[in-house]
């Protein structure tokens, strides 16, 4: 393994290791000196690789995105066939359903709040996720030869309002079971075929 290698293993150690101290104690609560000692390096090594927390969080950012691109491909192949988009709304929300992403959404959307710079980033993400489903959405619409009630643009939104505000409500421990986000819901939140 060359160097170049072993810096981007080590870096993706430290990321992954962040991402463990923000789920435990947050972004805020979690100092450089946790992240290095839970990804076994010195400080000054976790500094080679990262100039700050902030650069971690961005870095995190970056992560959310590569986990996005599956589901950005599977959208632009789905080719207007209705089941797909709705399968692949029912596979977001299970991703953002899960505790880890949950958890991590909450510190997120607090960090934004703050930091223009983790706003930006995130929010990228999103618009790369609506603009997919947007384009989804109106060839469903297209396929079915139907005239939305909702902009694309709009009728997406609502979708991962929907499906974003139930996981957030997870992160914050205020979901039970029977709480979760109901299939049929996305399904008329699809809309209704022609």
């Amino acid at each position: 393994m060359n160097r170049t290698d072993r810096n981007e293993q080590r870096a993706s150690q430290i990321l992954q290791a962040a991402l463990q101290c923000f789920l435990a104690k947050g972004f805020h609560q979690t100092s450089m000196r946790d992240i290095a000692q839970a990804a076994g390096v010195s400080l000054g090594n976790l500094y080679n690789h990262f100039p700050g927390k902030e650069a971690l969080i961005l870095a995190t950012a970056e992560a959310e995105q590569d986990e996005l691109q599956p589901l950005l491909q599977r959208l632009a192949g789905c080719n207007g066939e209705r089941a797909q988009v709705q399968a692949l709304l029912q596979d977001f929300h299970a991703l953002c359903r899960q505790p880890e992403w949950a958890l991590l959404s909450v510190e997120v959307l607090a960090e934004s709040a703050r930091n223009p710079a983790v706003a930006t980033a995130f929010a990228g993400n999103r618009a790369q996720l609506l603009r997919g489903l947007a384009d989804a959405l109106q060839e469903v619409a297209r396929r079915e030869r139907r005239r939305p009630v909702l902009a694309p643009a709009l009728q997406a939104q609502v979708l991962l309002d929907a499906i974003e505000s139930d996981a957030l409500r997870q992160g914050l421990g205020e979901a039970s079971d029977a709480d979760v986000l109901d299939p049929s819901l996305l399904a008329a939140l699809l809309g209704a075929r022609a």
